[in-house]
């Protein structure tokens, strides 16, 4: 008798055991989704911040040439797109600054650097 209240305890245990250990990995990878996708939100905030400040600094002049590239990353962040030009002998790299979730729609800002790093022209589109 003694024995069967072990193996009945083994079971009952084993089977909650399990479920419970089931639903806490799961409660983990949610929480884990969930800082993850805080995370997001707040990268698009801050891409977001960075494109009006660029957008405003267009619109009132602001936007000198031959600002530093390292400049420009500081004031307005990592660009969408960094890529490195070929087909011009005086542009050596461009970025381009969008709505990080707005593809089509989004105003567009081209920036466009000399071999020194400095921005040598922009388009606003």
């Amino acid at each position: 008798m003694y024995c069967r209240f072990w193996v009945i305890y083994f079971f009952i245990f084993g089977l909650f055991g399990c479920t419970f250990l089931r639903y806490s990995e799961q409660l983990s990878t949610l929480k884990e989704l969930e800082v993850s996708q805080k995370e997001i939100e707040l990268y698009v905030e801050e891409q977001e911040r960075f494109l009006y400040v660029l957008l405003d600094d267009i619109k009132n002049k602001r936007l000198k040439l031959s600002t530093s590239k390292e400049n420009i990353l500081k004031t307005y962040g990592e660009p969408v797109i960094s890529k490195e030009v070929t087909d011009d002998p005086l542009i050596k790299e461009a970025f381009l600054y969008r709505h990080p979730t707005q593809y089509f729609t989004s105003d567009k800002v081209y920036l466009y650097f000399d071999e020194l790093g400095k921005l040598l022209s922009w388009k606003y589109k």
